[in-house]
Formats: C-alpha cells, structure tokens, sequence
C-alpha cells in the first residue's frame, strides 16, 4: 500500500536573528539636532552625526560609520551580532562585534559605545 506525506515548509523564523529584522539601531555622537547642525564647519561640507546599524534580514544588514553605507553580512552567536568584515568594507578589515543588551539596545564591543534602537522618524525623536 502506498502512503502520500506531505511535508511543508514555513516561514516562521524563531531565531534570534528575525526579532532584530526591519529595525535600525542608531550612536548619536550630539543630544539635539541643533547641536548637530551648530557642529557643521561649513554649509558646503556636512559632518555625519550619528552612525547606523539597520537589519534587513536573518543575514543581510546595512552599516554606516562615517558617510560610506556598507551593504553587510552578519551573524548571531549567543548574545553578540558580528558584522562580518569584507575586502569592500575598507573603513572595517576586521569583524565588528556589538553585545546585545536588550532588544532596544546593542554595546558596540571595541569602543563600548550604546547603539540604541530608532523608535521615531529622526535620530533625535
């Protein structure tokens, strides 16, 4: 007699990684957007303000540490997300580690900076 299993696949991602999907984790380097402008040497060259780490999916991110935005790979290894270096991430030749503190903040491991997760439309809502 034969027998028909049907077997399925799901979408349902568990895994660390999909709870960090869609979010963008922000270091402010000034509390206000004013300081942020009153900052600019000049109108014709302007400094970045902050840096960004923003999850796309379980294994692709975007990165910006100056003003390059990188297109990453990166992966979750119990408690820390590695940013994992390429040759075209000249600013980085080596991995980035952050510590995941909570699900709204990250410790950026080398420079012991907090990188908190955006909750409005501007870095400083």
């Amino acid at each position: 007699m034969f027998s028909f299993y049907q077997l399925s696949c799901s979408n349902d991602d568990n895994s660390e990684a999909s709870k960090f999907i869609g979010k963008t984790f922000d270091y402010v380097y000034f509390e206000t957007e004013q300081e942020c402008l009153q900052a600019q040497p000049d109108l014709k060259f302007f400094i970045n303000c902050h840096q960004e780490l923003s999850f796309i999916d379980n294994e692709n991110a975007e990165i910006m540490l100056t003003d390059i935005l990188y297109s990453i790979n990166y992966t979750i290894d119990n408690d820390n997300i590695i940013i994992l270096a390429h040759s075209r991430t000249f600013e980085f030749q080596n991995d980035i580690i952050f510590k995941i503190m909570t699900n709204a903040s990250l410790k950026h491991i080398d420079n012991n900076t907090i990188w908190n997760k955006r909750t409005g439309n501007t870095l400083w809502d």
